[in-house]
């Protein structure tokens, strides 16, 4: 009887882990987009995507995104399910699996009925194995039983006298669901091969470049710097004209690719409860109010407050610590007998009435603590020494708090006086554990080893009791009035606009502020909107739209730019080439300091000097990165001497290489076969995800979930 208890448990919940397997291999992006619109064609026909002329179908769309917003309720039932982003999430997948085989097929990589078999049945990864014994150990025998011949459930179901539609149910729910494995191996499968053939290709590394690799992972340099930051000049201090910029500009082009990209002007017209929406949720309010003081008797108001909770949508909250709710309502609910109403209460949520349902006490305490942690080091007795003084201080009245700040090096905690706030038993290391318990209210305990170092522990509360209560939060809502007047301006805000005013003008006249987005690509969800996003390359510059855009509100939108693919104009890059110039012009200006500093660097170092130990020739520098002409010359340098003033990005720097140690390119030639493997697993991952992306850019991808299919 266990193993077939087994399978129902197992059965629904583990297409939801499925799921969550396939969704692992996605290239995810959060977005939002609902459902084609409506058509007059059946769903295996109508067309939601064409991927280089293949297509997907609604109805297959649809079924996927029933499955995984299945798993995930099966999974966490009581999580909002995130519709929109659950349909992008696997409208991405699918496009990215139809490229997939679209490429495969070009490369002639395949995945065969006899791979599927090896995993499914003789080498299950961890994931399928679900099936366990008594132990609790994996039964590999019923499983392959039962993925073998699917029928054999309803055989064992049978024999345990199991009704028949429950038998046909389960038997159907497991078959799909070994089709959903055996796609979502081939799928997985299929990608680690495409990943295998491409960054063959591409995972080849030189000979001198795995050296020189080795070289920067494998040296390292202790140093002395200062630096001369280009931050000592204010910008104004420097003048770039047009000319230096266009001219920059006409020499760089070339690598200011552009790819199609649209941008937005909008306005945002808030769903938000009116004045009226909100006296309607006082007046609700009030007549709770009266209502509950209407009946002194404590059993007409328990049952008029279980009303309540139907026709306000109440909830009720399982036993939970008292540490653990809000302060404002631990204190009420404190105060209250069992079965007690207590209301009304303006809080965050809104006017709340609560009702404690029960109260126990004593099943899972726990205590607040602050503590100061001095880890061992390299010097355990040393620390030791360290925590006892720390400790006589404390219980000598020293602020514990400020003890913590000064001296705790838990960074987590420290600079909250070294509180950790509640914690239950089990969180904890067993000797941080049994010495916070153990110790009364206001009691400083130690020191307490622990494999983190020695602690001081200050125990500040105790608590173990538990409420169990109820809640009716009443709040403004959105009326269909209100919604109804917000949409007709903002409907009345798109129709000028279409008409020919300036949405400027518009907004100004509203007092609707105007914004605008950054340009965008046609994979970038503006606003979080994918359908806004698909309107926008759908539609020409000026043209409108008036939408609902959740967490928004009702947005009117105009197309404000249009690009195509090409060269970025200079107008877009004189910002960025001008913060070029500007840094340059500075470096320039500096180069006299710099030259005197590196002749008198020793004699005077105390300008700004820096020690920086296990320096690496990766162009990091403490307060800079991206400095590798100064790192490079670290490595360069003898130890001992000065690099003189090297020209970085940012800032003049000068350098005293204090010791060094080079790579032993002996040991490289030793491990050279594992080095350039490991070199090569790096290139080929990077090189996969790279050619991917290309593959996708370079396709042609027609969304069509929200056009209407005739």
């Amino acid at each position: 009887m266990g193993a077939i208890t087994k399978i129902r448990q197992i059965s629904p919940y583990f297409l939801g882990s499925v799921a969550v397997l396939f969704i692992a291999f996605m290239v995810i992006q959060d977005s939002s987009c609902t459902t084609i619109s409506s058509s007059r064609k059946s769903p295996e026909n109508v067309e939601v995507a064409t991927i280089n002329g293949d297509r997907i179908t609604l109805a297959e769309y649809e079924r996927r995104v029933r499955d995984v917003v299945e798993a995930q309720r099966q999974q966490n039932p009581n999580q909002e399910i995130d519709d929109e982003t659950i349909r992008q999430q696997v409208f991405d997948e699918m496009v990215n699996e139809v490229l997939r085989k679209q490429e495969a097929a070009k490369l002639g990589v395949v995945v065969t009925p006899q791979q599927i078999i090896d995993v499914m049945v003789i080498n299950p990864p961890e994931q399928l194995q679900f099936f366990k014994d008594s132990t609790g150990r994996f039964d590999k025998r019923l499983y392959q039983e039962l993925v073998t011949n699917p029928d054999r459930m309803g055989e064992m179901l049978a024999a345990q006298k199991a009704p028949q539609e429950e038998i046909d149910r389960q038997v159907q729910q497991w078959k799909k669901t070994l089709f959903d494995i055996e796609d979502g191996l081939r799928s997985q499968m299929l990608q680690q091969s495409l990943a295998s053939a491409v960054g063959a290709s591409a995972s080849i590394p030189s000979l001198s470049a795995a050296e020189q690799q080795y070289k920067i992972d494998n040296s390292t340099a202790d140093v002395q710097f200062v630096a001369l930051s280009t931050d000592r000049i204010p910008d104004n201090a420097v003048t770039v004209s047009d000319d230096e910029v266009k001219a920059y500009y006409e020499k760089n082009k070339e690598y200011y690719l552009q790819k199609r990209s649209r941008k937005i002007k909008y306005l945002v017209f808030p769903q938000l409860p009116s004045l009226k929406d909100t006296q309607q949720a006082a007046r609700n309010s009030q007549r709770l109010a009266e209502a509950f003081a209407a009946l002194p008797d404590p059993v007409q108001k328990d049952s008029a407050f279980t009303a309540g909770m139907t026709t306000f949508n109440g909830q009720t909250t399982d036993y939970t610590s008292l540490s653990q709710i809000d302060p404002m309502a631990a204190t009420v609910l404190s105060s209250l007998n069992k079965g007690e109403v207590f209301g009304p209460l303006n809080t965050s949520a809104g006017i709340t009435y609560y009702r404690l349902d029960d109260r126990r006490d004593g099943l899972n305490p726990v205590v607040r603590a602050s503590h100061i942690l001095i880890p061992f080091g390299t010097n355990k007795d040393s620390a030791k020494a360290e925590i006892t003084k720390l400790l006589a201080r404390a219980k000598k009245g020293e602020d514990f708090a400020e003890l913590a700040r000064l001296n705790s090096k838990d960074p987590g905690s420290a600079q909250q006086g070294g509180d950790l706030n509640f914690f239950g038993k089990g969180r904890m290391v067993p000797e941080f554990e049994n010495a916070a318990f153990g110790a009364a209210v206001g009691e400083t305990v130690g020191p307490i080893e622990t494999q983190f170092g020695f602690h001081i522990i200050k125990v500040t509360d105790k608590q173990s009791t538990e409420l169990k209560y109820s809640q009716i939060v009443i709040k403004p809502t959105l009326s269909s009035a209100t919604k109804q007047q917000t949409m007709a301006k903002a409907q009345k805000a798109a129709d000028d606009i279409s008409n020919g005013r300036p949405i400027d003008s518009v907004g100004n006249a509203l007092k609707v502020p105007v914004q605008e987005s950054p340009l965008f690509t046609s994979d970038s969800p503006v606003l979080s909107s994918r359908e806004l996003t698909s309107w926008a390359f759908d539609s020409d510059k000026g043209d409108v739209i008036r939408k609902d855009v959740k967490y928004y509100g009702t947005v009117v939108a105009q197309v404000s730019d249009a690009r195509e693919v090409g060269i970025k104009p200079l107008e877009d890059m004189k910002d960025k080439i001008k913060s070029i110039l500007v840094q340059r012009k500075k470096l320039d200006m500096l180069k006299g300091q710099a030259d005197q500093l590196a002749a008198s660097f020793g004699a005077d170092s105390s300008q700004g000097l820096v020690t920086q130990m296990g320096v690496k020739d990766n162009g990091t520098l403490t307060g800079f990165g991206g400095e590798y002409m100064a790192t490079a010359k670290i490595f360069q340098t003898a130890p001992g001497s000065t690099t003189g003033a090297v020209r970085g990005e940012r800032a003049w720097f000068v350098i005293k290489v204090l010791n060094r140690s080079d790579a032993n390119m002996q040991q490289f030639a030793a491990d050279r076969n594992a080095v350039m493997a490991n070199m090569s697993n790096k290139v080929r991952n990077q090189a996969f995800y790279a050619w991917f992306q290309k593959v996708k850019d370079n396709s042609e991808i027609e969304d069509l979930r929200n056009k209407r299919n005739d």
